[in-house]
């Protein structure tokens, strides 16, 4: 995955080509997109990033 790519913005080839990256960036979140509902433990990865309330 391209550091300036967003995981909103990946198409299904790319993510094909990623998933491990993905899977990484994807285990634990921490920020959800509040445009289209990814989660990353990173707020990088994500266009509209907001905090994940702590359980």
């Amino acid at each position: 995955m391209k550091p300036d790519h967003k995981l909103c913005q990946l198409g299904k080839k790319e993510i094909e080509e990623n998933l491990a990256a993905i899977a990484e960036a994807v285990s634990k979140p921490k920020y959800i997109c509040q445009k289209c509902a990814r989660v990353s433990k990173k707020k990088k990865h994500l266009c509209k990033p907001k905090k994940l309330p702590v359980r």
